[in-house]
């Protein structure tokens, strides 16, 4: 009997800890929790060694629409000229845009309770566009970006330093179907990109700047001008209960880049909807409408300008 009241004991002291039952803190909206004040977190400890940490220190950002994420576009795209993209259907088309990705944490220094702390991770993720208005509805274009991120948060104040290589190819049925007899002759550019973001944030607002450069290319103007800048602003409401234990609020951000290559021509995407989530899960979906005008970054045809709108899903993990 003694050892078997021994073991409920330490069962029970493993239930109440922070590993063996209560959720941590999702440390990317730990703004959002009423749990991370400012007593939990000086209450919360020092740094400490992690391998494979859950979630991340940097929130990812909203209206990127290069950031590793799982999502599924509809956009009405429009050139503003001619392009051979549109495969002979004039000015605009119908889309779809699709991304697979994510970020897996490595190894971190991390707070046991709390959000403070700095993390390596390996990021990927492929995005892929089709063109809706023909019959096979032909992939256009995809791109391939895999990476390592470091991220690092102190109280509001969080940052993301990375380093990842693209490769992109057009679609075998854009270029079997319309491409190759118009002259179009594959390039499959790549190139490595480094960059730097820092954000500040509040409970229902958060701002974000940085920029980076091409460190290498094949393609003579990227090299040549290798600068670019983002920044942007999110806002996140207050979240209502919604099916028992979940929830709903409404999202919106703003992303903004200008790149040396065109001219520092400005870029703009826009993204807002409703959040789905959980108080006690990473899983979040979101239902947006976006807009987006400037550069266009598919592949070979990155400095055609474009301006669109649409509606996404978005998942994150």
């Amino acid at each position: 009997m003694g050892g078997l009241a021994a073991i409920l004991s330490a069962l029970s002291i493993l239930s109440a800890s922070p590993v063996g039952g209560a959720a941590r803190v999702d440390c990317r909206y730990s703004s959002d929790e009423e749990t991370t004040s400012s007593a939990t977190v000086e209450q919360s400890g020092g740094l400490n060694p992690t391998f494979l940490p859950q979630n991340d220190v940097f929130r990812p950002i909203l209206a990127d629409q290069r950031e590793p994420r799982f999502y599924a576009d509809y956009r009405r795209i429009h050139f503003r000229a001619k392009s051979l993209l549109a495969e002979g259907n004039g000015n605009d088309i119908n889309a779809a845009l699709v991304a697979l990705g994510g970020e897996f944490g490595l190894w971190g220094l991390r707070q046991a309770r709390g959000c403070e702390g700095l993390q390596i991770s390996l990021f990927g993720a492929v995005f892929a566009q089709f063109n809706l208005d023909t019959p096979s509805f032909d992939l256009l274009n995809a791109d391939f970006l895999v990476g390592l991120a470091l991220t690092y948060r102190r109280g509001p104040w969080s940052g993301r330093l990375r380093t990842y290589h693209q490769s992109s190819h057009l679609g075998d049925k854009f270029l079997l179907n319309y491409g190759l007899a118009h002259g179009v002759a594959p390039q499959h550019p790549s190139f490595g990109v480094l960059d730097l973001l820092g954000s500040l944030e509040g409970k229902w607002w958060r701002l974000y700047g940085g920029g980076g450069l091409v460190v290498f290319s094949k393609e003579p103007d990227l090299s040549s001008t290798p600068l670019f800048v983002e920044y942007g602003f999110e806002l996140r409401g207050a979240a209502w209960v919604w099916l028992g234990n979940s929830s709903l609020r409404p999202v919106f951000g703003a992303a903004f880049s200008a790149l040396q290559a065109t001219g520092w021509s400005f870029n703009g995407s826009l993204e807002g909807g409703l959040e789905w989530a959980s108080r006690n899960a990473t899983h979040r979906v979101r239902a947006l409408l976006v807009a987006q005008r400037g550069a266009l970054l598919f592949s070979q045809f990155l400095f055609q300008k474009t301006q669109n709108a649409g509606v996404q899903l978005q998942f994150e993990f």
